[in-house]
């Protein structure tokens, strides 16, 4: 996948509101600095139908999502919809899967949550063959695919990335992937973290400068810093006591919130655990102040290695204008060509 001497740039992720408001909204980003629209998805709608009417609605424009769960779709869906998407965008179209977590996968949708790695790499490995356009047959730990082929034409490629928090799926992604998306992760956290991905890409003979790196950035615009994380913590403190983001945030030096959190969790005590949300770790989960602080943090994330910073407002379409406005350009005279997985671990 071909991305040197390409700076970073600015996402929007949707859906922001209703899926009938996408279009707009996108539209909005797009004509305002955003070159690039990810999708995300939990339970407010369906990412690829998402995508396919932004598609429609903002030609040539790149899509990707950041991300879908892996597991709440057999391959063979994730490839027929990445194909149509593929042919919608005129060949612009990312796949980004993710593990997500046990009430999404597990309690909502009914499916299996265990081996994650094994799981992921069966994943990636069957759509990697789904999408190659030939007939296959893959038999991995998790799941088969007997004889199945893509009935349509692909434009070119579509690349596959992976959502990944931990060592071992950072590493594999950097082995099997073209790329990573990441979420909550802190600045200081990025060595560290794109560390793991280029271990794994090098241990597989692969040059991870050709890895492309995207996050997704929680943003909360206001002039009180306090209520701005009292916000995150309400909207995204939970995401601390789910497995995979609990060691996470212990693996990159929360170890007493993590454990305190998890302590909290287990007596359902849902003040203690939101009370367990130090400002620290919650300006690791998103960047909340003032217009100053959203721009400063922005572009520190760029100057990390951060090649797409995906931008997430958190509020009413008013709020999303605002915020898209006042980071438009922000990333503009930053040299961060070739950065990515390399410079970030240099």
């Amino acid at each position: 996948m071909e991305r040197a001497n390409k700076k970073a740039r600015l996402g929007i992720s949707m859906p922001l509101g209703s899926a009938a408001d996408a279009n707009e909204l996108a539209g909005y980003a797009l004509s305002h600095g955003c070159e690039e629209i990810w999708m995300s998805e939990v339970n407010s709608g369906d990412a690829y139908a998402i995508a396919g009417a932004l598609a429609a609605g903002n030609p040539g424009v790149r899509i990707g999502t950041a991300v879908t769960p892996a597991q709440t779709r057999t391959p063979l869906v994730h490839a027929m919809a990445a194909m149509s998407l593929n042919q919608l965008t005129g060949g612009n179209f990312i796949l980004g899967i993710g593990l997500s977590s046990p009430n999404i996968v597990k309690e909502w949708a009914g499916q299996p949550f265990d081996k994650p790695l094994a799981r992921m790499r069966d994943h990636v490995l069957a759509l990697r063959g789904l999408l190659s356009g030939q007939k296959i047959t893959y038999e991995g730990e998790t799941l088969s695919v007997l004889k199945a082929r893509l009935g349509g034409q692909l434009i070119g490629e579509v690349p596959i990335y992976l959502g990944a928090l931990n060592e071992r799926m950072l590493e594999m992604t950097g082995e099997l992937c073209d790329g990573v998306t990441l979420n909550m992760v802190p600045e200081d956290a990025l060595p560290k973290v794109l560390g793991a991905v280029r271990a794994g890409a090098e241990k597989a003979g692969r040059d991870p400068a050709q890895l492309e790196v995207v996050s997704r950035l929680h943003v909360i615009l206001t002039e009180d810093i306090d209520s701005g994380r009292d916000m995150g913590r309400a909207i995204f403190g939970a995401y601390a006591a789910t497995p995979g983001y609990n060691r996470f945030f212990r693996w990159i030096g929360f170890e007493e919130e993590g454990a305190q959190i998890i302590d909290r969790y287990a007596a359902k005590d849902r003040a203690g655990v939101a009370k367990a949300v130090t400002p620290a770790l919650c300006d690791a989960m998103v960047i909340a102040g003032d217009a100053e602080t959203i721009v400063r943090r922005v572009r520190a994330y760029a100057e990390g290695g951060i090649d797409v910073c995906v931008i997430n407002p958190i509020g009413d379409a008013d709020t999303v204008r605002r915020v898209v406005d006042l980071v438009s350009g922000c990333l503009d005279d930053l040299d961060t060509a070739n950065s990515g997985v390399i410079r970030a671990t240099s």
